[in-house]
């Protein structure tokens, strides 16, 4: 049994053995990889069975589970992991030879943490580098990592976080439409225990046209995923802590600065890439005040003529 499992839910073949290749070249080898096929109409299983690594094992499912509910497929896969950690990896995301190496020394360090992340990078489909993470404290406790999120400094995917295994499926994975917010929402779940960071950006997050974050025909999954992400995060109950640092960050993730937030996503995700005839979508965001509705929709107006 080895100590930590890649668990890769598979779709797409285009960068599948790029990812697998990374996950092999690991300086730490007690691990393995779980590839499960989703049905795909692609020839994963060729990819998969041009290695005769022993660390990999290849499954596939009667039917196809991530097209109705990605998340669902995230459950169905955990079935197979049998390592004390475990890292959800994508078909097309890319790991630094260190990645766990890094994260166990994370876990050792902090053995009360649930969950350990190193930076990220950003890249799109021909490896190049658009993007990076910001850089967060070795340790953070759960008001310090909604700090962070909540200031776009923790570039939040699953791919970039190791979790201990049996926590993880414990509490299992918060379910949003199309999984848009559901990563969010499950890391903030994990970090119930505090998280263990790395600033090295071992990681590399792929950016796609054919990657679901980029998919502009999900809007209205998007639109109702956002109105439940702040919904859940708004009910964490999370008490006032006795730290300065943490007061200071759990004052700074209050209602006022979430919805704040909010306000921003529903516009920049999805209003702002609708169509001038859709304007009436603005009313399905369900969190805003009217007077915010009224200030969004003129907002929309004036990007519409101005980017005629």
């Amino acid at each position: 049994m080895a100590l930590v499992s890649f668990l890769v839910p598979a779709y797409k073949a285009r960068f599948l053995q790029e990812a697998l290749d990374s996950m092999l070249s690991q300086t730490f080898t007690d691990h393995e990889i779980i590839v499960v096929d989703d049905a795909s109409p692609q020839e994963l299983e060729t990819v998969v069975c041009g290695y005769r690594d022993p660390r990999i094992r290849y499954y596939r499912n009667a039917e196809n589970i991530g097209g109705k509910s990605l998340v669902a497929q995230w459950t169905n896969c955990l079935q197979y992991v049998t390592g004390k950690f475990m890292v959800l990896a994508a078909d097309d995301d890319i790991y630094d030879p260190y990645f766990l190496e890094t994260c166990l020394s994370l876990f050792d360090k902090y053995p009360n943490v649930n969950m350990a992340r190193t930076g990220s990078k950003q890249i799109d489909e021909k490896g190049r580098l658009i993007g990076i993470d910001g850089i967060l404290p070795e340790h953070c406790s759960k008001y310090q990592y909604l700090f962070y999120w909540l200031q776009a400094a923790a570039f939040t995917c699953m791919g970039n976080m190791m979790f201990r295994t049996d926590v993880l499926k414990r509490k299992g994975f918060v379910d949003l439409p199309c999984a848009f917010g559901s990563d969010t929402a499950t890391a903030v779940q994990m970090s119930e225990q505090g998280v263990g960071s790395s600033p090295l950006m071992l990681f590399s997050f792929r950016i796609s046209n054919i990657h679901l974050s980029s998919d502009l025909g999900k809007l209205d999954e998007k639109l109702e995923a956002n109105t439940l992400l702040f919904e859940w995060i708004g009910s964490l109950g999370y008490h006032k802590p006795e730290g300065i640092l943490d007061r200071f960050m759990f004052e700074r993730t209050s209602w006022p600065v979430l919805y704040a937030k909010c306000r921003y996503d529903y516009y920049n995700l999805v209003i702002k890439h609708l169509p001038f005839f859709k304007f009436y979508w603005i009313q399905k965001c369900r969190l805003l005040t009217t007077k915010d509705k009224v200030l969004m929709f003129l907002r929309f107006c004036k990007d519409k003529v101005i980017g005629q």
